[in-house]
């Protein structure tokens, strides 16, 4: 039989096994986050901007002067932030957008086509820096309306993956979704060629990868998401170790073992002592008065009955308190005289019982 420590260290490591399995990965990446090494990440399209010479920046903040191009991956701009986007590209800033949804995105839209290959062919193009892409792995891509004075690529006159529009002295260039700048998809076709031609077409460009500051007190998310994974995990691991050692104190493991029993006590101690005084002193007042005396104290203290209270008063909060009936109460407490051993066991059982319901 296997002995009780390996069982409970082989119940903690189940249990430690389980929480790293249903846990998933520490690694679990952001979509579409610079830092990200995941597929889903676009850490290589840092490092392909500054294999080319640019400058990237990847700090919190929104555009300055100092920056050439702004890359919005996922727009999360608020209304006042957008303003301040739309300044910078309007004093001669290039923003380019790869969130459909952004409200720097054209309005007309043709949606995704599941039915539609995600390889998708240059066709038309007027946008002098994408010379060199020929196809695209473009994932579920949007194509927009090219519209009136916006030059396009990747689609036809009509409707392009890549539509830029004139903003002021600037520029904002629209690309129907982010798919092909992610790690597992930017090696493929010439992505990592429209990737350079939008970004950094010229060496030496300051690109910001623009990831807004929230505004104080600003967010949308719970104190939960803001725990991450590994915490959550390194938490649950010591709930279940605090359950397996929880069980295992509280359930032995083994045969009985003989306890020994507590000492049995007479059922009335009272009655006992009373016989006792009765013997020796032969004054059954007396012995009833010690005993209703000892009683008074424990009950004045337990209940918080003054002292200057008669003792009727404290029978009757005895009765309205507890079980005890109010004429048995006035035995054991009163005052009346006790003339022989009769009285004297009444007394005393009184006494008893008063102490049971009460004291005990």
């Amino acid at each position: 039989m296997a002995s009780r420590g390996t069982v409970v260290a082989g119940c903690i490591g189940a249990s430690l096994l389980a929480v790293a399995l249903l846990g998933g990965s520490p690694d679990d990446e952001v979509p579409l986050d610079p830092r990200s090494n995941g597929p889903l990440g676009t850490s290589a399209l840092v490092s392909l901007l500054e294999d080319v010479g640019a400058d990237v920046e990847l700090s919190a903040g929104l555009p300055d002067d100092g920056d050439d191009v702004a890359l919005v991956l996922v727009d999360r701009l608020d209304e006042a932030q957008t303003d301040e986007v739309r300044d910078w590209v309007q004093r001669g800033g290039t923003l380019v957008v790869t969130d459909p949804g952004s409200s720097f995105a054209p309005t007309g839209a043709l949606p995704s086509d599941p039915l539609q290959p995600e390889v998708l062919e240059r066709g038309f193009c007027t946008v002098a820096s994408l010379e060199g892409v020929e196809t695209v792995d473009g994932g579920a891509a949007v194509r927009y309306d090219t519209g009136e004075g916006r030059s396009s690529c990747v689609g036809s006159r009509d409707f392009a993956f890549v539509v830029v529009s004139p903003e002021g002295e600037g520029e904002v260039v629209a690309v129907g979704g982010a798919a092909f700048a992610t790690n597992d998809r930017l090696a493929e076709q010439d992505n990592a060629v429209l990737a350079v031609g939008l970004l950094a077409p010229g060496s030496g460009a300051t690109v910001r990868f623009l990831d807004a500051p929230l505004p104080a007190g600003g967010g949308d998310k719970t104190l939960y998401d803001l725990v991450s994974d590994g915490v959550r995990r390194a938490g649950l691991q010591l709930g279940l170790a605090f359950v397996i050692y929880a069980l295992w104190r509280a359930v032995r493991l083994g045969r009985p073992v003989r306890e020994p029993l507590p000492v049995e006590i007479a059922g009335s101690e009272l009655v006992g002592a009373a016989g006792r005084l009765l013997e020796r002193g032969r004054s059954p007042a007396e012995a009833a008065e010690v005993l209703r005396a000892a009683l008074r104290r424990e009950l004045r203290a337990r209940l918080g009955v003054a002292a200057s209270a008669s003792s009727d008063a404290l029978a009757h909060v005895v009765a309205e308190r507890s079980g005890v009936d109010l004429d048995e109460a006035r035995t054991a407490i009163g005052d009346h005289a006790v003339t022989n051993d009769d009285e004297l066991v009444a007394v005393a059982r009184a006494v008893a019982a008063v102490h049971q319901e009460v004291l005990h």
